[in-house]
């Protein structure tokens, strides 16, 4: 099971979310991925990333892009959101 299917069943098992919105947090993460490859912020995927304190530092870097500030406004914070579960998901392994 890769980290994004373990991200997924985590979500699942320990927030009320919609299974919709579990699934669009799952594809953020590798959306804002994308995003910080074509900024030269990081080398690959976030699912990669297994430290919580460097994924705070790269949520920092991600909001600090005018861009993606309006997207995630845009998007009812669902970037930001995803990142947020995604560090507690790395919180607690």
């Amino acid at each position: 099971m890769n980290r994004k299917e373990r991200y997924t069943m985590w979500l699942t098992e320990n927030t009320s979310l919609a299974e919709s919105t579990i699934l669009k947090y799952a594809n953020a993460i590798e959306t804002i991925s994308k995003e910080l490859i074509e900024y030269n912020v990081i080398d690959g995927s976030l699912y990669n990333i297994i430290d919580p304190i460097v994924l705070e530092t790269l949520k920092l870097k991600y909001l600090s892009i005018p861009k993606f500030i309006v997207k995630d406004t845009r998007g009812n914070r669902m970037y930001s959101n995803a990142l947020n579960h995604y560090k507690n998901y790395l919180n607690s392994l």
